[in-house]
């Protein structure tokens, strides 16, 4: 029963690893070369780069807030 579950276990790795080969030999997808999870000083050094040119923020002025008074037209 054990060499089965032993042989069992390492035929899913193999598959695994296998699997993750063909992933990446084959998937159409292309994976960001930033390193992962660095320190903050590293993800601060890269700030801004690969992402291109930042478009500015529109600013078209809705949602500002206007004040209206009645006027009072004197006819009542």
């Amino acid at each position: 029963m054990l060499p089965g579950l032993f042989r069992t276990l390492v035929g899913l790795v193999v598959a695994w690893f296998v699997f993750r080969f063909l992933d990446r030999l084959f998937g159409g997808r292309r994976r960001p070369s930033a390193p992962r999870g660095g320190s903050a000083s590293g993800r601060d050094a890269g700030a801004g780069s690969g992402a291109g040119p930042q478009k500015p923020a529109k600013d078209d002025h809705l949602g500002e807030y206007v004040e209206f008074e009645e006027v009072d037209d004197g006819k009542e």
